[in-house]
C-alpha cells in the first residue's frame, strides 16, 4: 500500500496530538488528572506512528506513554523535575513528528543518499583535508549553528531551525546539504539580503536546543559547501480541517452562480427587468459566498495561544520567579494568516513581562504582595477588529531608568525632562537597541524585540499600546483587524487624489466647520463634549495649495487617543482588498498598502495610525 497519500493526514493529525501532549503535560503540575489526556495523546501518537512505519515516533511515544502509565497507577510522584522530563520528551516527540514529515512512510530520514555531502564541515577546513568550496551566490550573511550535546534527534532540530529561517528570510542553501541520523549538531545556514540580523538570531535560538549561533557576512569567513535551500527541508503542504456545512454551502452557491451565469446571455437581449433579477441574485450570492469564504480562513485564537503556558513556565523556572498563568477569551476568531504572525510577539511580550514585571517571590512579599504572580492573557471582539491584552501584576516600566538609558543613547536630549507619558515611555522602549536590563539573559535584556514587535503588529494592520502603574503592573494592548482578505474601507479625497481609510480604528466622520479652533497654539476640534488634535492632512502629504480646503474630519483612535484627519472630502463606504508593497525611496511613511477601487481606478490605503 502507498502510504505516502495519507502522510499530510498525519501530519496534520500529530500536530494536533503533540500540541494536546503540551496543554496536558503543564495542567500536570497543578491538576493530577490532566495525566489521563496526555496518556490518550502519547498513545494516540503511537498508532499514529505505527500506521506509517516511523519508528522513531513510535519509540518515543511509547517511552512518553510509559512514564505516563506510572504515574497514572501511583508509582511516580509528579514533580517540577519529572515535568520538566516529560516536556523535554515531547519536545523531542515533535522534533520526530517533523523529521517525518519530510520523510516517506516507512523509510529512514531523507539525505541518507547524500550523506557524504551531509557530513562536510561548515566551517573553514582543517589542515589536510578537503578544500571548501564557495558561498552560494547571493550570500549576504552565513548563519554558524551549534546544537547543545545532548540534543535529541540533531537533524530534526536543525530541519526546525531551517523551516523557522525560511518562513521570515531568504534561505539560500546549507552545509550539510541535508541532516541524516549521523548528523552531529553543528551547520551553516547561507541567507540572501537580510533586514535584521537580531531576528535572524532570534529564529535560530526559538528553535530550541541551540548552543551557539554565530553571524559573518562572506568576507569574513571561508567559504563553505552549500545545497539549494530546499534539500532536505521541504515543508508539508498545509492542511486545513474545515467545517463541512460550510463547503457544501460554498459548492451550492457557486452551482446557482453557474446557472446564473449560463441565463445571463439569453436575459441580455430580453427585458431589462430579467436581467436586473439575475444580477440581484447574482450580487448576493457572491456576498454570501465571500462571506463563507472568508470564514474558512476564520481560527479561534486558541492556536496561538497553546504554546504561550510553556514560554511562562519556561522563562519562570529559568529565573527562579512564581507566576499564575491564565488565558481568557481563546475562542475569539481572527483571520489564520494574522494569527501565525502574532504568535512571536506574544511569546516576546510574556517573556519581557516575566523577566522585568514580575519580582521574585522575596521581593514580591517585601511589596506587600502575594509570593506568586500573575500574568493573564485575553481576547475580545471590537466591531471590525480583535483586542488582545497580556498584562501582570509586576513591578511596572521604571520611567526614570528607560529615560535615563534613552539619555545615554543619545534619543533624548541631557535637558529633556523625566516625565514622560505612556505612549512615550512605549516609544522610548520600542527604539531599536534600548534595554533596561543590568544584564543579558537567556530571556531578555539584549536591546532586540521590542521594536520587531511593533513592526511585526503595523505590518498586520494593527496597533500596539502600554499602559503601566510602577509598583503595580504593566498592560500591552494589542488592536488587529479580523482579517487581511478585505477591509471596510472609508473613501476620501485629500487634493486630487482618492485615498482608502480602513475603518478598524476609526469611530466616526464629522463636517470640520466650524468646530475647529486653536488651542495654545495648536489645532484642535471640538466634536460634543471631547476636545481632540487636529491632523491637515493636505500638509502631512504635501499637497500643494491650489485653492481647496478642507472640509470633513475622520475621527480615528488608538486605545484612549482620539485624532481628526481633515480631508477634503467623504466620497463613501467600500469594501477592498489591500496590496501590501515594498515603498519606494523617499515615500512617505503613512501608507499599508494600495488597493483597487469599486471602478477600476488604484488608490493608496492610508494608515490612520501612523499619523496620529
Amino acid at each position: 500500500m502507498d502510504l505516502s497519500r495519507f502522510l499530510d493526514l498525519f501530519i496534520s493529525e500529530s500536530q494536533e496530538h503533540v500540541a494536546l501532549l503540551h496543554r496536558s503535560l503543564i495542567a500536570l503540575e497543578s491538576d493530577a488528572a490532566a495525566v489521563d489526556e496526555a496518556f490518550r495523546a502519547a498513545h494516540t501518537l503511537k498508532g499514529l506512528a505505527a500506521a506509517m512505519g516511523y519508528a522513531a515516533v513510535g519509540d518515543l511515544s511509547h517511552e512518553l506513554e510509559d512514564t505516563l502509565e506510572e504515574i497514572r497507577g501511583g508509582r511516580l510522584e509528579t514533580t517540577s523535575v519529572l515535568i520538566d522530563t516529560l516536556l523535554g520528551q515531547a519536545d523531542a516527540l515533535e522534533a520526530a513528528v517533523a523529521l517525518a514529515a519530510a520523510t516517506p512512510p516507512g523509510t529512514t530520514a531523507p539525505g541518507a543518499a547524500t550523506a557524504t555531502a551531509a557530513t562536510e564541515s561548515a566551517g573553514s577546513a582543517a589542515p589536510g583535508t578537503a578544500e571548501p568550496v564557495r558561498f552560494p551566490e547571493g550570500t549576504r550573511l552565513a548563519a554558524r549553528v551549534t546544537l547543545l550535546p545532548d540534543t535529541p534527534i540533531k537533524a530534526a532540530r536543525a530541519m526546525l531551525i531551517m523551516r523557522s529561517l525560511a518562513e521570515h528570510q531568504g534561505v539560500l542553501g546549507s552545509a550539510p546539504a541535508a541532516f541524516d541520523d549521523d548528523f552531529g549538531g553543528e551547520f551553516s545556514v547561507f541567507l540572501g539580503e537580510v533586514a535584521d540580523e537580531a531576528a535572524v538570531e532570534a529564529a535560530i535560538r526559538g528553535a530550541g536546543d541551540v548552543a551557539s549561533v554565530e553571524l559573518v557576512a562572506p568576507a569574513q569567513a571561508a567559504p563553505v559547501a552549500a545545497s539549494p535551500a530546499g534539500a532536505g527541508s521541504a515543508a508539508p503542504q498545509r492542511q486545513v480541517r474545515v467545517d463541512g456545512r460550510r463547503l457544501d454551502g460554498i459548492a451550492e452557491g457557486i452551482g446557482e452562480l453557474s446557472v446564473l451565469y449560463g441565463r445571463m446571455a439569453p436575459a441580455a437581449s430580453a427585458t431589462p427587468a430579467g436581467l436586473d433579477e439575475i444580477l440581484a441574485r447574482m450580487g448576493s450570492l457572491v456576498k454570501l459566498l465571500q462571506h463563507e469564504v472568508l470564514a474558512l480562513r476564520m481560527v479561534p485564537v486558541r492556536e496561538a495561544f497553546e504554546r504561550l503556558p510553556r514560554v511562562v513556565r519556561d522563562a519562570s523556572r529559568k529565573l527562579g520567579k512564581e507566576v499564575d498563568f491564565v488565558v481568557e477569551g481563546d475562542d475569539v476568531e481572527l483571520d489564520r494568516a494574522i494569527l501565525e504572525e502574532i504568535g512571536e510577539p506574544l511569546v516576546h511580550l510574556l517573556r519581557n513581562s516575566v523577566d522585568h514585571g514580575i519580582e521574585t517571590p522575596e521581593q514580591r512579599v517585601a511589596a506587600g504582595k502575594t509570593a506568586k504572580g500573575r500574568i493573564r492573557v485575553w481576547a475580545e471582539r471590537e466591531r471590525s477588529s480583535v483586542r488582545i491584552v497580556v498584562e501582570d501584576d509586576g513591578r511596572g516600566v521604571a520611567a526614570e531608568k528607560v529615560v535615563a538609558r534613552a539619555r545615554a543613547a543619545g534619543l533624548l536630549e541631557p535637558e529633556a525632562s523625566g516625565d514622560v507619558t505612556d505612549e512615550e515611555l512605549f516609544r522610548l522602549l520600542s527604539h531599536a537597541g534600548l534595554s533596561t536590563a543590568e544584564q543579558v539573559s537567556d530571556v531578555s535584556g539584549r536591546g532586540v524585540g521590542m521594536d520587531v514587535v511593533v513592526s511585526r503588529i503595523r505590518a498586520l494592520g494593527g496597533a500596539i499600546e502600554m499602559r503601566t502603574w510602577p509598583g503595580s503592573g504593566t498592560a500591552f494592548h494589542i488592536r488587529l483587524p479580523i482579517t487581511l482578505a478585505l477591509a471596510l474601507a472609508l473613501r476620501v479625497r485629500i487634493g486630487d487624489e482618492e485615498y482608502a481609510i480602513p475603518l478598524t480604528h476609526v469611530s466616526e466622520a464629522v463636517e470640520l466647520q466650524p468646530h475647529a479652533f486653536l488651542l495654545d497654539g495648536r489645532e484642535m476640534l471640538q466634536l460634543r463634549d471631547e476636545q481632540m488634535p487636529l491632523v491637515r492632512m493636505r500638509r502631512r502629504l504635501r499637497v500643494p495649495p491650489d485653492g481647496g480646503t478642507e472640509q470633513a474630519a475622520v475621527i480615528a483612535e488608538m486605545g484612549d487617543r482620539r485624532a481628526a484627519l481633515a480631508v477634503d472630502e467623504l466620497i463613501g463606504r467600500e469594501q477592498i482588498l489591500v496590496k501590501t508593497f515594498d515603498p519606494v525611496a523617499g515615500m512617505l511613511p503613512y501608507f499599508s498598502g494600495a488597493t483597487m477601487l469599486a471602478d477600476g481606478r488604484p488608490a493608496l490605503v492610508l494608515d490612520p495610525l501612523s499619523v496620529i
